[in-house]
């Protein structure tokens, strides 16, 4: 038994359903014109898109030059002759620029055409495909505006901060100076509660100081950037151990560290952050034993997580991440000095870094504070 063929379409006939299926793809298009020019560059078809984003009919388009589309500034350059002289030469051309809709308003577009050819390679006309990105380029430019108002604002709030720390730190000279030289010129005629209070004056005015300072240096760190190096983070922090030696000393404390990576970041402000955790380390040490720290490092993924750990007198946990604000203290001044600003100022440098930093602790055993840096070199 014979089974019937199955019927099939001339060669003719599935070239036009083609054509067709094409014609009815470009159609449905709305998010882009896309439309076919004569070799002069005048214009054979249009789409729906082309419609939306030009303002112009089919009826009212097809048959008129292209340049229609362009500025006043790009007519006079001769652009669109230029592109198609460069589409028909290399195969295609891009360009992002100005155009113009029918009612005379511009629009930011991206544009691609393309030289189409026959099967002999004579050039045959440009396919034309434009994409609205008014709404990108706006948002760009709202970008780059606010990035240029922030910088105007940093540069004025960093002029600001300085005028303003000159005009507290002069007074507060003049108050420890003066206090100075009246317990100094009358000590013979002052008791001890007088000299008490002298001495508190010039200690507040010190310590005044040095909080403006700090103050100074932390609101900086929003407008002042080093350039990041190659670093070896076991030689900055074998450098803050030497500068903090006295202290180490003092406290009698064991400071053990581990191999450290070598990775990219301001040495100068990574020092700051591991002097201000060593420092705290020792600050808040327990004194019925003996404080151990260690610096530690562990690859995980794309970081590096530090830590340093002590078995200093620790804090409550539900206090780690208000520890890491500005001026949040857990202590008394006077029992523990300190401005409040060194882990907001380390949080904010590593920030910098596309790190974070944030700590664990229990009472009465220690803390372990961790820093996570980006690896960007092995």
């Amino acid at each position: 038994m014979t089974m019937p063929s199955a019927k099939t379409s001339a060669p003719g006939e599935e070239l036009r359903r083609s054509e067709e299926r094409f014609r009815l793809l470009v159609e449905s298009v709305r998010d882009y014109a896309i439309f076919v020019l004569e070799t002069d560059g005048t214009v054979a078809t249009w789409n729906p898109g082309a419609n939306r984003f030009k303002g112009y009919a089919a009826s009212e388009i097809i048959g008129k030059h292209f340049s229609l589309f362009y500025t006043p500034e790009d007519l006079a350059a001769d652009k669109p002759a230029v592109e198609l002289r460069e589409a028909a030469l290399v195969g295609r051309v891009e360009d992002e620029g100005w155009r113009v809709r029918k009612d005379g308003t511009r629009f930011w577009a991206n544009v691609v055409i393309t030289a189409l050819r026959d099967e002999t390679g004579t050039l045959i006309g440009f396919a034309k495909v434009t994409r609205d990105l008014t709404e990108r380029r706006e948002a760009e430019e709202r970008l780059r505006q606010a990035l240029v108002d922030l910088t105007r604002s940093n540069r004025d709030l960093d002029e600001y901060a300085s005028f303003v720390s000159h005009d507290l730190q002069e007074p507060l000279r003049k108050m420890a100076s003066f206090a100075e030289l009246l317990e100094h010129e009358y000590s013979a005629q002052l008791d001890d509660k007088a000299r008490g209070y002298i001495f508190a004056v010039v200690d507040a005015a010190r310590r005044m100081r040095a909080l403006v300072t700090e103050v100074m240096d932390y609101a900086r760190l929003e407008s002042t950037a080093a350039p990041f190096v190659p670093l070896e983070l076991g030689e900055v922090v074998a450098q803050v151990l030497r500068d903090l030696d006295d202290r180490v000393r003092h406290a009698e404390a064991d400071v053990v560290v581990d191999p450290l990576p070598r990775l990219t970041g301001d040495p100068v402000a990574l020092a700051r952050v591991f002097q201000n955790l060593l420092w705290n380390a020792i600050k808040y040490r327990d004194p019925a034993r003996k404080l151990t720290v260690r610096v530690t490092a562990r690859r995980q993924g794309a970081e590096w997580i530090l830590s340093v750990v002590d078995n200093g007198i620790g804090f409550d946990p539900a206090f780690a991440a208000r520890i890491l604000r500005p001026f949040q203290r857990l202590h008394p001044t006077e029992r523990y000095p300190g401005s409040g600003l060194g882990l907001a100022s380390s949080a904010k440098i590593v920030e910098k870094h596309r790190g974070r930093l944030w700590a664990a602790a229990t009472p009465g055993q220690g803390a372990t504070f961790y820093v996570s840096l980006p690896v960007e070199i092995e």
